[in-house]
Parts: C-alpha cells; structure tokens; sequence
C-alpha cells in the first residue's frame, strides 16, 4: 500500500512512521496532492517559512520508482519563504526511486537541529548526524563527502551555500552534475533556505527494498505500449538529441524569448544559444531513473560538469544579454554548486540590469557582462553587498529600492517569471497569473498549442477554460508523480496506476482529484499570504509597454488589462470562486475539501 512517511523532528532527534489513510491517498493520490494535505494538516496556520514549525516534506508518487516511464521524479512541499505561499518543487534524479526501496513513501521533517546535521536513511534504519565539518561546502563537495561517510552508492539531497544563508531562491539539489546519472534539482520557492533553516544540510538515502505492485504482468504490458509511443514521437528524438533548448530558435523566432528583462522577445545575435549550439558543446546525455527519453545535456565549464536547460538558456542567457554558450555554462554552474534556483537568480540579475541601465543601480553589471553576472550571482548566494538585497528576490527588492523599478520587477505573487513572454503567449499571462506557487510555467503550458494554431494566438477565446483544465490534469500527474515530456493518454495511466495500487480510479475521478488538489491550495494560499485578485495579475510593464517583436522589433504586440480581466472572470466562473478569487461554499463541499481554519 502507498503511503508510508518518516516523521523526523530535527528539534527532539526522535523518528515516527505514519501512514496515509487509503480514502486520503485516494482523494489525493501522492506528490503534489497529499502535499497539501499533510502541510494544511501539520502546519499551524499563520506560522513562519523559516520558522521551526514549518513542514519540510520531501514526497514520491505511486509511481515513483516503478516500471513506468519517468518514474524518478518526486517533489518537496513546504511553506515558502519567497512567495508565503504553499509551494511544490519537483526534481528527477535516482534519489525518489531510492527513497521508496528504503521503505519510505515520504518524509516529513519538523523542528530545527541545534546545530548543522544531515539525515542518513538506509533500508529503513534512520539516524540523524551531525554536519558541521559539510556546512559551507558546495553541492558536488557535499555529495561526495557525505557518501564517503554513508554509502558510496547513497542518493542525496543537499542544499549549498544559499540555502545555509537563507536565501529565499535557494534550492535542494539530488546528487552531482558529475555522476553518470542525472542530477535533480527542487529549484522553485526557497525550499532550500527552509531546509537550511532547519540546520539541514542533507538527507542520504541507501535502499535494497522492492516497491510492492498489484499486478507486475499487466502493467508490464501498458508499459511496453508507452514505450511504444515514446519511441515513435518525433518530439521525444529531438528532445534526445538537443534536451529542453529546443525551444530555443523557435521562441526567440515567434517573440516569446524573454530578452533584456523582458523588454522584448527575441534575442540577436541568438546562434550562440541555439540548441545545435548547445548540441555542440554537450558532452554527454543523462537521464532519471527509468526514463527512455534521455533529455539531460551535461556540459563542462573549467573541467566541471554543467547540466544546461532551456530555463536556465532564457533567464541567465538571452534575458541578461548574454549570447555565448561557455559564459552561459559558468553561471549555471554557479547557481547549481551555490544552490540558486536559476530562473528567480537569472531575474534578479537582469532586474539589477535595468537598474543600472536606468541609472537606479550604478554598481550592478550591463546586459552583456558575464563576468559580472557570476560575481552578483556569487554575493546573492553569499548575501553580500548588491547581492544581499537582490537575494530576497525581485518583488522585495523593488520594494527596498522604490523609484518605478516594481514596473519591470518581473514575478508574479513574488515569484519570478520563467522563459516565456505574456504578451506573446496570452494562454501563459493567465496561467502565471492563477498558478498557485507564483510566476510558473509547469502549472499550464500553453506556448506550443498557440504557436501550433490550436489556440487562437492573441485571443481571450477558449484561454480560461484551456487553464483551468491543464492546471486540474497537471495536478494530477504531479501526484502520480511523472513528467512533463512523457507522452500517455490518461486512459492508460490509470490502467497502470490499477495494476501498480490496485486502485480502480476512472478518468473522471482522476480529474475531480485535481480540482480538489488545486482548490485545496487556493485556500491554503489565501489563508498564509492573503490571495485574491489583487495578486492574480502580471508586472505592470505586461500591460504598459508594447512587447517589440522579431525580427528587428518594428512592429509590437500588447496585452491589455482589459482583455486580461476577461480571462480572468472567466476563469473565476469556472473554477466556482467568487469575483475576489475565493472558492465558494459551494465548490468546497462539491470537492469534498475539509481544510484548517
């Protein structure tokens, strides 16, 4: 049966097992849902990101570590310190799939260690150690040494630099870029200054177990069929060859790149940033555990292995001018060892760009300086300096330094956007309008369908209820927990999620869920954070200055407020909340929500 959790209180030293009741685990299937769950159940209302009493919860799905493609994945859960919202960050990797060999579903980690430790969880046998000879080091120099310690064949979770100092942008990163497998990193949302908060610097995990199946033969067989498709996706072969920066040309080409701080949407010269570009400097591929796509594209920069995305292209690259692959690799590289989230780092980059641009902030470096976008980089994880005000993150920083600058200080609900232009894209205003951790892409993704003609492209017509929909699936899915990239009809995902739970759960059952899931957070969110519609919006620059568009920005395109509001009470309609975005009586007792007061 799935959910079997490690309560770990870091204040006591003391370890309990619990587990999730089956109704509970029905209605919230794992990840992403019973995150909610055990946060609004475990958390006192009102309590502080980085107060001991928040709930760090590292979570896996029911198919985590199964046969099912891109099964690595898990996520962590907590209050955040950037956003005061619930937030979810995931990351693939071997370290979910360890995790349940050792026998554990989840782990749930309350209080603070009086002094620097980390968790060493082997075959069900947990003990708290001490860290302090760890605290300070880097990611890569953590991993190894905690494995020299633990096991060498150990999967771990550590936090750098960032995450010991507090950093709201900070990470948890899993294992090394330098591993022959691939790396993971939980980037959105601080949860790595809520773990440094706890006086954690990382959690090791060692399993021999097996992961329990109701029927292994016919879920072997739905599989094989998976595999099937993956195999003939034309999508999936180019994401093997060139990884997430395929998007590159085609977003830069169509105007949604994110250039200068979003000053517009495409990026000249772009070729160093291409994905054949990046293709060119790959030196190996890596993938997470039992995932046939193979996406992860491993760099060096100075002898040291760098794993390059899409997100991190677009915020470090074309959004802070700079154009060369190598130069982008470094400052990558800075954010993973340092553990700095890589999209809100490259935001507050550029945001401190502008400012000097503007003359607001002398002393920040010029769109195009590497050199000087790795030294702020550095003195944010260090909070040193520039560093020490930009690394509360771009809506708290517009804050300190006034003078306009919240016009082009780039996030939503104090989370920083990732690599897609709004006014290009409009299904994405809305979805980063109504995510429920902030700026974020993963919650609805709607570029492709725009750009591919299934969306009416700079239309309202049809964009709430596309929303709406794509948040209540991913939802879903990211309770299962899978991947963005695998391609599979829901049919069949149930059909697998029977064979591994015995659990039969129709199509729309598994939606209902999601909607649960998603309105369960909304109220969460509205209770710590005070969200309503007010918050539900983008940066006044989105609605006040014309988006440039390729190729030499002659012409523009705009979103208006106007056009936005009529998105957004649609969408309000349709999920069943009120005009101020708050779900209504009704639409709580239809999902059946039994949340805190």
């Amino acid at each position: 049966m799935f959910g079997k959790l490690l309560h770990v209180d870091l204040g006591t030293g003391s370890f309990k097992d619990s587990f999730v009741p089956e109704e509970i685990a029905r209605q919230y299937i794992g990840g992403k849902g019973l995150g909610i769950y055990l946060l609004d159940s475990l958390m006192k209302p009102g309590t502080g990101a980085l107060d001991p009493e928040n709930v760090l919860i590292f979570l896996t799905g029911p198919f985590t570590g199964t046969i099912f493609p891109t099964s690595g994945r898990f996520v962590v859960v907590t209050k955040s310190p950037l956003t005061g919202m619930y937030v979810d960050s995931h990351s693939g990797g071997f370290f979910a799939k360890e995790l349940r060999m050792a026998g554990y579903d989840g782990i749930i980690v309350t209080g603070k260690a009086a002094k620097p430790s980390y968790l060493w969880l082997n075959d069900g046998k947990a003990e708290i150690r001490e860290a302090g000879d760890l605290w300070g080091k880097a990611v890569d120099d953590t991993v190894m040494a905690v494995r020299d310690v633990t096991d060498p064949g150990a999967h771990v979770a550590v936090i750098g630099p960032g995450g010991e100092n507090l950093v709201p942008i900070a990470t948890i990163t899993i294992d090394c870029d330098s591993d022959t497998t691939r790396a993971g990193v939980a980037g959105r949302g601080g949860t790595g200054a809520v773990m440094g908060s706890k006086n954690l610097k990382a959690i090791a995990v060692k399993g021999s177990g097996s992961i329990p199946l109701a029927n292994e033969s016919a879920l072997r067989k739905e599989v094989a069929e998976i595999i099937k498709g993956i195999n003939a996706s034309d999508s999936i072969h180019t994401r093997r060859i060139v990884g997430t920066a395929s998007l590159v040309e085609a977003m830069s080409r169509t105007g949604i790149l994110p250039t200068n701080n979003f000053q517009q949407g495409y990026f000249n010269p772009i070729y160093g940033l291409t994905s054949t570009n990046l293709r060119h400097y790959t030196k190996r591929d890596v993938a997470c555990s039992n995932c046939p796509i193979m996406c992860g594209k491993v760099l060096e920069d100075d002898g040291h292995a760098v794993k390059v995305e899409y997100e991190s292209i677009a915020l470090l690259g074309s959004n802070n001018g700079i154009g060369k692959m190598p130069q982008l690799a470094k400052a990558v590289r800075v954010c993973n060892q340092l553990g700095l989230d890589s999209i809100s780092a490259g935001g507050a980059v550029a945001f401190a760009m502008e400012c000097r641009q503007r003359g607001i902030l002398p002393d920040a470096p010029e769109f195009g300086d590497s050199e000087g976008q790795v030294k702020l980089l550095e003195d944010i994880a260090y909070r040193r300096g520039l560093g020490a005000t930009l690394s509360k993150g771009v809506r708290a920083t517009a804050e300190e330094i006034g003078q306009g600058t919240d016009h082009f200080a780039i996030h939503v609900k104090g989370m920083e956007l990732p690599g897609y232009e709004p006014r290009a894209t409009w299904g994405m205003a809305l979805a980063y309008a109504t995510s429920d951790r902030g700026g974020c892409h993963q919650r609805a993704w709607t570029v492709l369908g725009e750009l591919d003609g299934i969306l009416p492209r700079f239309s309202t017509n049809g964009m709430a209820l596309t929303v709406k929909s794509a948040q209540d699936e991913r939802a879903a899915a990211y309770s299962l927990v899978v991947c963005d990239f695998v391609p599979y009809s829901q049919e069949r995902a149930l059909s697998c999620l029977k064979h591994i739970t015995g659990w039969e759960i129709s199509e729309e059952e598994y939606l209902f869920a999601g909607e649960r899931i998603w309105n369960h957070t909304r109220l969460f969110n509205i209770r710590e954070a005070g969200i309503s519609r007010k918050d539900d919006t983008l940066p006044p620059r989105m609605f006040e200055d014309p988006l440039p568009m390729p190729p030499r920005g002659e012409q523009s395109v705009s979103l208006s407020r106007k056009d936005f509001d009529t998105m957004l009470d649609e969408y309000y309609s349709l999920r069943g909340w009120d005009f101020e975005g708050r779900p209504t009586d009704a639409t709580i007792n239809r999902l059946g929500i039994r949340q805190r007061i």
